[in-house]
Parts: structure tokens; sequence; C-alpha cells
């Protein structure tokens, strides 16, 4: 420290040294140091422990991630495989199909409760098949469209198989099983996996040769259940093949209660006798079944219904609102007998009509019909009403409609050619009978029959005799009809490819050659020709033997395989010509000797195994001046020789100059395999 003293000279400044203050300041400096350095490494550590924890946290977070991509690159190839391998129909529940609201109410929370295991159904806990069942028309389909919605809300939704007689696909009852897993797999992903890893040990594994019991035993392998009771629907299971195929699928979903008691079924129908047999016999699994006749509520629902579709009419034709009077809307009730389909083709037959008052009238006249007939009768009176002449030309146009709808439904020019009648006929026959047919426009407007019910009007008694058609005349009116669109049409290289051995996949854009060059009456034809020729058991009709003959005498059946095959059809063409000889096989007639022969022998040749899937005709040259090579059999024809007409219709006459020419000679080949 500084002190001042006196000196002679003047004021004189002396640092004094006190140790006590010095160790105390480099004591605060020091304690200052330690906390300092202290601070210092609880920072870093601090800082190490974030960045170890961000470090982990990152890890972690890409491993969740790494999991998820794998999870969801899994259940792709999953889905993929299943699709591939399944071939899933696509069917389902359409909200806008749904029973009007406010009806149908008491049943849908009966079923509700069912699926949901509620109270009240204790005595019914191991029944997981509900079969709901009443005449065409009652609403069976809008019933099921509304139980979807339903079981969707709630979260009890497996998947749902809409049958329909008139489609290929929801006509095959093959099909509901692999839908059914299908759908499954997509909900349930314990599942998916063991259906894929079935899939994969087993490649040979196919809808074809599914077994019905292979969905029970992938339940079995299960070894949790979803945390909701699932219920699959079925709608319409009587328009899903016959009762022989039929039976398999039944047996599998009322035999699944045992292995998995959290999977239910609901099944529409009508109440056909097989179906009855099968729900009835004593070693059945319980259900609960629902005849919807029966159903209290539905006289006061039809009414509901009915006032509601009036009402659009009211509106249309601008009458009163309370039309019809009530004596008149009480007749509709009672002729309708719970049919709601008789409301529905009635409304739709007054929105046409010229005078609906009158036209309502009229069809109340007869008041001793209820139900089904009164239906019938409703139908008859439409019919009379819209086609006033062409007859037989109507009856072909209906009998195309009809035999056609199971195997593939057509667009109105097609049925005209099919028919033999012009296009403008028939649009104008389904425009003025569109209470009766109308246009799937989400199928490119292909001709569909509004319900299964006229479809059996047609073929019945109660069909008037100008308009009833015979299944087994359409049947053969048709299958000549095929033979002669083949005869016509068919040519070599239809599709003008530059290059016979490329497969279909390399073709390019083979789709739009297909619609360019193959019309839609010659694809059907070629896929469907036997089917109609042998449907009937009279294999002595002249007519059908002549187009046969005409057929099997020219090259139109190798013109027709190249067909097949650039439709990728080709394994349809041996079970097609078996199906042709076994036909004519019984028949007595000398003609059928040689035609039995000719088909025979063309269905040796056919290319069956599973890798020929692919046929192509070439023409090789056997001109001892120009010797066969590679490259040469398996260029066409135009390559060889520019002037052969390959673009034109091929004749039995140029066939057979063709087969005769010394210098060449038919081959085909399937995918580079030879066959001379």
């Amino acid at each position: 420290m500084w002190r001042l003293s006196t000196w002679p000279n003047g004021v004189v400044g002396t640092y004094c040294f006190n140790p006590a203050r010095v160790h105390s300041h480099c004591s605060h400096v020091e304690r200052a140091e330690r906390e300092r350095v202290e601070r210092e490494r609880v920072e870093r550590e601090r800082a190490e422990r974030e960045r170890v924890e961000r470090e982990r946290a990152e890890r972690e977070r890409a491993e969740r991630e790494r999991a998820e991509r794998e999870r969801a690159e899994r259940e792709r190839a999953e889905q993929e495989l299943l699709h591939r391998r399944l071939r899933p129909v696509e069917t389902g529940c359409h909200w806008g199909l749904r029973c009007m609201d406010g009806t149908r109410q008491s049943l849908l929370n009966q079923l509700m409760a069912w699926a949901a295991n509620q109270s009240g159904w204790d005595d019914n806990s191991t029944s997981n098949t509900y079969w709901i069942y009443g005449l065409p028309g009652i609403g069976k389909t809008s019933l099921a469209h509304s139980v979807c919605a339903s079981l969707h809300k709630g979260k009890h939704l497996a998947g749902a198989f809409f049958c329909r007689r008139d489609d290929p696909n929801l006509g095959d009852p093959k099909n509901i099983l692999p839908t059914l897993i299908y759908k499954l797999a997509i909900i349930y992903p314990p599942f998916r996996s063991i259906v894929a890893e079935g899939f994969r040990n087993d490649p040979n594994l196919t809808p074809e040769s599914m077994q019905h019991s292979l969905f029970i035993d992938f339940l079995r392998d299960l070894s949790g259940h979803p945390d909701h009771d699932l219920v699959f629907v079925i709608d319409a299971l009587d328009e899903c093949g016959d009762h022989q195929s039929r039976l398999g699928v039944m047996k599998a979903l009322t035999n699944t209660g045992a292995q998995a008691p959290w999977f239910k079924f609901i099944i529409t129908s009508r109440p056909e006798a097989d179906t009855k047999r099968f729900f009835d016999a004593p070693t059945r699994p319980s259900y609960l079944r629902y005849d919807l006749a029966t159903d209290q509520e539905a006289t006061a629902d039809l009414r509901t219904f009915a006032r509601r579709q009036f009402d659009l009419v009211a509106a249309t034709w601008y009458l009163s609102t309370a039309w019809p009077e009530e004596s008149l809307f009480d007749k509709v009730i009672s002729r309708a007998h719970g049919l709601f389909i008789f409301i529905k083709t009635l409304v739709l037959a007054l929105q046409q009509c010229q005078d609906p008052e009158e036209t309502l009238k009229a069809t109340l006249q007869d008041s001793a019909v209820t139900g089904l007939e009164a239906l019938y009768v409703l139908y008859s009176s439409i019919l009379k009403v819209r086609i006033v002449q062409s007859h037989a030309e109507f009856r072909r146009v209906i009998g195309v409609l009809l035999i056609t709808a199971p195997y593939r439904p057509l667009c109105e020019e097609t049925v005209a050619e099919l028919a033999g009648v012009k296009p403008n006929l028939v649009k104008k026959w389904v425009d003025d009978l569109s209470s009766l047919l109308y246009r799937d426009e989400g199928a490119n407007g292909v001709i569909r029959i509004r319900h299964l019910s006229i479809l059996d009007f047609f073929v019945s008694d109660d069909c008037p005799c100008d308009h009833r058609v015979s299944l087994q005349d359409a049947n053969t009116h048709l299958g000549m009809i095929c033979l002669r669109t083949m005869i016509d049409q068919l040519r070599f290289n239809i599709c003008k490819l530059e290059d016979s051995r490329l497969a279909n996949a390399a073709v390019q854009g083979l789709e739009s050659r297909i619609k360019e060059n193959i019309s839609e009456a010659l694809q059907y034809s070629s896929r469907y020709w036997s089917n109609h020729v042998c449907f009937t058991p009279d294999n002595d009709h002249l007519g059908v033997l002549g187009s046969l003959k005409e057929f099997f005498e020219g090259l139109y059946p190798l013109l027709w395989i190249e067909v097949l095959s650039i439709m990728g059809m080709v394994p349809i063409g041996a079970p097609s010509l078996r199906r042709v000889i076994s036909w004519v096989n019984v028949s007595p007639l000398w003609v059928v000797v040689s035609l039995r022969s000719k088909a025979t022998a063309m269905c040796c040749r056919m290319p069956i195994r599973p890798s020929s899937r692919e046929f192509r005709m070439s023409i090789v040259s056997s001109s001892p001046s120009t010797p066969p090579s590679p490259s040469v059999l398996h260029t066409p024809i135009f390559h060889l020789h520019p002037s052969y007409p390959h673009s034109h219709p091929c004749r039995p006459s140029s066939a057979k100059h063709l087969l005769n020419s010394s210098r060449w000679k038919v081959a085909s080949h399937c995918h580079g395999r030879c066959h001379h």
C-alpha cells in the first residue's frame, strides 16, 4: 500500500506490503479461475452429452426410417406378390346404391349388433355366418351396400364381393376366395405376411389350383387376431356359377368359424333349392338366417321409397305433389308386394311414357297379380308399348345380350353386328327400354340388363311369344355368327407385325394395333365361338355343321390361333377344340367324320404348355434354290414376297393355292419354337 510522509525535500509515497491482502486477492483469482474451468468442463460435458444424445437420436431416427422403409418395401412387395398371384377382382360397395336413408334400419341395427358381438347375441356367439335371402327385386343388393357402409363406419368391414351373372369375373365362384384373401391381407398385415410366405413357398399356387381349405389353413397359422371382429359381405351368391361350384365356396366360408371366430360372413341370395339344402344340412355349423319377406318394417319402407320415387315423376311432369292419389298409391304398394324393383321399374317407365297418369292406371288394371308375377306383367306392358315391330330382330338382339353377358358385355355396335341388325335399331331400343336396359358408362358404354329378374323374364313363359328368347336357339344362331365372323374377318398377320419373332411384350403399340385391326366382334367370336356352338345338345344342326366344315377346311384355324396369340389367349385354344370334338363325336352324320379328324389334328398341334402363350404364322421357302435358314424361317411372308396380299382376307381358294405351291409351305412357331 502507499503512504504519504513528510520529508525535507517534499512528500514521499511509500508502498507497504500486506501479505494478508495479497493472499486474499490470489485466492479470489484462483477461485474464479477454478470456477471458470469448472464451468467450461461442465459446458463441455453438457455439449458432449447433447452431441451423444443427438447422435443417438439421429441413429434411432435413421433406424426407424430404415425400418419403416424396409417395412413399406416389404409391404409393397407382399401386396404386389399377392395381387399378381391372387388376381383379385375389383369389386366393392357403392355408397350411391345403398338403401334410402331411414329404411331397413331395424335390420341394419340387428346386423351391426351381431357383427360387434353386442349383448343379446350370446346364444349365437359361435355363428359366423348370416344368410339373408328373398325374392328377386326385394332389395337384397341395396341392403348389402348399406350393410357395407355401416360395417365400414364401425371398422368391421373386411371387404365385399358383389356377384353378377352378366359379368365374367363377378360371376365366377373361383374369384371369391382369392379376392377375400387379398382384401383381408391388405387390412391385416400379420395375415398378409402369412399368405405371402405361402405363395413364396409354392410358386405353382394359382387361383385355379387353390383348394378351398387354403383360406382356413392361412387363418390357422395366425397367432393373434385383429382388435375388431371383421365381416366379409357376399351379395347375390346365386348369380355366381352353378350349385356345384358354389358348394365349395360356401363350405369354406362357414367352416372358418372354428379357426377364426373373429371373422364373419354375410351372404345374400335368392332362396334357391341348393342353397337351402346346404344351410339346412344337420352337419352344417351354426348360422343365422333372415327372410326379407318377413321384415315387419318392409311395407313402411316400401311406401317411403315409393313416395319419394313418385315425387320425382311428379316433378318431371309438373304434376301435383300429392300424385298419385292415395287409392292408386295403395294399389301400387299392393301390386309390388315388397319388391322394390317393381317400384323402380315402374317409375323409370313413367318418366319416359307420353302420359304418366294414364300409363299408371293401365298398369294397375289387373289387380289379381302381385309380387313377381306383377313384375313380369309390368315388363310385358313396357315391351308392348315400346316395341311395336321388328319382333324377330328384337329377339335376336335380346338373345345376344342374354347369352353373351356371362362371358363379356358388349357395346351397341358389336351387339348389332352379332345379331345381324342395324346399329341404329339397337341404340333406339336401348333408349326406349331404359327402364330395363342401360349403358354402363363405367365400362366403355357396354349394354347391361338392369336386374336379373329381367333376364329370367325374357326366357320364361310369362314373356309374350313375340319377345320370348329361346336360349338354345340363340346360342345356335350366335355360334354360327361367330364362325361366320371369323371366316370373314380373319387375315394373315392381321395386326401387320413387322417381325413375327417378336413376343407380344416387345411389339410397340400392340393394344392400339388390336383395337384398330381386330374388331370387338372378332375378339368375342375368337374366344367364345365353341361355347355357343356346343351349348345345345342338338349336334345334328346342319347349319352349325356346315359352318364348322367351312371353318376347318381353310387356314382359318391357324389364323384363329394367331389372333388368340395377339390377345394373349392361346391357352384357351385347345379346350375350345376339345369341346367341339366332344360335341361332334356323338353325331351320326357322315359330314362329321372329316370334321372331327381335322379338329382333332388341329388340337394335337396346339401349343398348350404354359410357356407357349403366343403363336405366330409364317411362310417358309421349300425351294432347293432357297435353303431354309433360321432368319427365313421366322420371317413373315410379306418380307419374302412383297406381292402377297397379307392385309386381305384369306379365302379357301387362296389358302389351297398357297399350300399347294412348290415354293412355299406354312410354318408356325411359339416363342421361337417351330412346328411344321
